[in-house]
């Protein structure tokens, strides 16, 4: 086999298991990465790492609930990724955002056990970088929209 058809093939089966891995492990890669990476990565943009106090409102069959969590956030350059680590909630989010300016939007999923909502947001980082204030909106288990605010402050 010539070098350059070595060179293809390899390239091909790069690409491949790229896509594979990206496909059933890609939120689990990107935090991991982000975690690792993030820790030495500075960048020009806010520094929303380390953890903050999740709350949310939120409807339940028609009742009116808060949720409360522990985040930890990661971040590369602008790309954030947090995930729940503790809380009161019987929530456990995972968020995929980016950093533009002093706003972070991006994806919202909730990793529960039998949980199907996910959902898009939009956050804006205050001034003092201490909290980050903002809306959800998403899917129910019953494929109903809602949407209602979310706040992160700083732990």
């Amino acid at each position: 086999m010539s070098n350059a058809l070595l060179w293809v093939a390899s390239l091909l089966a790069g690409a491949i298991a790229s896509a594979v891995i990206g496909i059933f492990l890609g939120s689990s890669l990107e935090y991991l990465a982000a975690r690792t990476i993030g820790a030495v990565w500075r960048g020009d943009e806010y520094n929303v790492r380390g953890r903050w106090k999740s709350t949310y409102n939120y409807r339940s069959r028609g009742t009116a609930f808060l949720g409360e969590q522990i985040m930890q956030f990661h971040q590369v350059g602008r790309s954030v990724y947090a995930r729940n680590i503790g809380g009161t909630s019987p929530h456990r989010h995972f968020l995929k955002l980016k950093i533009d300016g002093s706003y972070l939007t991006g994806t919202w999923r909730n990793v529960a056990r039998n949980a199907n909502h996910y959902g898009v947001m939009q956050l804006r980082i205050t001034a003092d970088g201490t909290e980050m204030i903002g809306k959800w909106v998403g899917f129910d288990s019953n494929s109903g929209i809602q949407a209602n605010s979310w706040k992160l402050t700083r732990q």
